[in-house]
């Protein structure tokens, strides 16, 4: 089976990168809550009047902590996307620079005129 170049393939590559790029934020700060919440009970076990503080705290501090979190590693899928893309760009243009310079060698070699031998 012989591969062959589909910058299709990128292009899909790269708009799933920025599809997860965006899930991941919002994962991360879902679980901060989470984290930070179950952070907050633990820490408050022994003050049963400064639970409900101490879970909110937890909750805010968590959900910060996690879209920080988040936000860096869906900067590292955009970039990643972005690097993909702009391969297929280089590609495209190198190609139509080839295709243009055999275009313009093909031009010269009909108008020079034939060689002879000399005889």
């Amino acid at each position: 089976m012989a591969l062959r170049y589909d910058p299709s393939v990128i292009q899909e590559h790269a708009e799933d990168l920025y599809s997860r790029a965006s899930r991941l934020v919002v994962l991360y700060g879902f679980m901060g809550i989470v984290v930070g919440a179950a952070i907050g009970f633990i820490l408050s076990a022994s003050a049963d009047d400064l639970r409900p503080v101490a879970l909110t705290g937890g909750a805010i501090i968590g959900v910060l902590i996690g879209v920080s979190m988040g936000r860096s590693r869906a900067f590292a899928l955009e970039l990643q996307a972005q690097m993909a893309l702009c391969q297929v760009a280089i590609e495209a243009n190198t190609r139509r620079a080839a295709e243009a310079a055999e275009a313009d060698a093909g031009q010269r070699q009909e108008a020079q005129p034939p060689l002879q031998q000399a005889g």
